[in-house]
């Protein structure tokens, strides 16, 4: 694999500058695929996020007038796409409107969420984390407007009516396979109705077998590597435990690779006997589905309920009764019904329960970051 971004500084952008930070240390970038350091990039303190929140503050011309400007702290997992957008902004929009500042969470995350010159945070990530978030902007002087996009561990119901071939490939895309299952809205719980569950897992694993494993810089590859070590050997661990937990039947997958890299190849665990352990609950962020049966509708919902999150859910059927029904009983967010994954323009997109708060990509997401003012004249 030949990414060719180690042979160029790369720097923050603040206030309209491409800047190597006030400390001037970095911190490596490691390609998942082959565990190479392919950059180092800038690692920032709290001083550069106070300079970030200062070049805002003082954005020129009509930007000034908004309530906020944009301070974007990307994860430190995934910080050289974000600094390669900063640098054409830097020559595209005023100023001080965008900033991206790289470092670690727990010091350039945590001094912009309770900075009192920030009005508003938007945090995408674990459950555990948006909780700290919460927490944080509340402890901040300023009282902040606060969204929170978290996980989910989100549910895919195959009816016995359904389209088979279709809601097959409907939970391979819902597992968003091409990268890795690492999406928050991926459909990780399948449930299918007991009639159909052998056929279907049959079929799907079958397919689950055939993706191509490989470099995710070529078309051709259909699962890409983990985002990190730390984030492989969490997954494995997942894997480990199905693989000893006696209610779990292992189908495919599963086996550590010989390759070099964060390579899991996509994994399926069945439960014949009903949910079982914290493959079915706890939110894995990797290429791993879990199935189960159900008997009837009462008890596909039940199941798909059955956590504190609700982000997305998928629904898979020929009745139009059923299909309504499920989109009005499921505690989701976002319901597709004979389809999964894919994002429609303009519609909002968030969780209930613990999946979040507030909603992104619509007109929602745009009205959160403004204030509504009522002005009362007389004359």
């Amino acid at each position: 694999m030949n990414i060719n971004v180690a042979d160029r500084p790369w720097r923050m952008l603040i206030g309209g500058e491409l800047l190597a930070g006030r400390i001037g240390a970095t911190m490596p970038v490691v390609h998942p695929g082959d565990e190479s350091v392919i950059a180092e990039i800038p690692l920032g303190g709290a001083g550069d996020a106070d300079d970030a929140v200062s070049a805002a503050r003082a954005a020129s011309g009509p930007w000034a007038r908004l309530p906020i400007t944009e301070r974007a702290a990307p994860s430190e997992q995934t910080s050289l796409s974000a600094l390669r957008l900063g640098e054409p902004a830097q020559n595209l929009i005023p100023a001080g409107v965008l900033n991206v500042v790289t470092g670690t969470g727990d010091v350039v995350g945590d001094r912009l969420v309770a900075h009192p010159d920030v009005p508003r945070i938007a945090f995408t990530g674990s459950e555990a984390v948006g909780r700290r978030v919460l927490a944080r902007a509340a402890a901040s002087p300023a009282v902040k407007t606060v969204t929170l996009e978290l996980g989910g561990k989100n549910p895919l119901l195959v009816f016995a009516d359904a389209d088979v071939p279709a809601a097959v490939d409907g939970a391979l895309r819902g597992m968003n396979f091409r990268w890795q299952g690492q999406s928050c809205g991926s459909t990780s719980r399948l449930f299918v109705q007991r009639a159909l569950f052998e056929q279907f897992i049959a079929e799907l694993s079958g397919r689950m077998r055939s993706l191509k494993i490989g470099d995710p810089l070529l078309d051709s590859t259909d699962v890409g590597p983990l985002v990190s070590r730390v984030h492989y050997e969490r997954v494995r661990k997942f894997i480990d435990r199905g693989r000893k937990d006696p209610k779990l039947e292992l189908v495919t997958g599963g086996s550590a690779s010989d390759r070099k890299g964060y390579f899991v190849p996509p994994t399926l665990f069945t439960a014949a006997g009903g949910p079982h352990g914290p493959l079915f609950t706890e939110e894995i962020f990797g290429p791993v589905l879990v199935a189960a049966p159900f008997d009837d509708y009462e008890e596909a919902i039940a199941l798909a309920n059955s956590l504190p999150v609700g982000l997305t859910a998928s629904v898979w059927t020929t009745s139009l009764h059923t299909a309504l029904a499920a989109a009005r009983d499921l505690a989701a967010g976002y319901v597709w019904v004979n389809w999964s994954s894919e994002h429609i323009a303009g519609s909002s997109f968030g969780g209930v329960k613990n999946s979040g708060l507030g909603r992104e990509e619509s007109l929602e997401e745009i009205e959160s970051y403004t204030q509504h003012k009522n002005v009362y004249l007389r004359f």
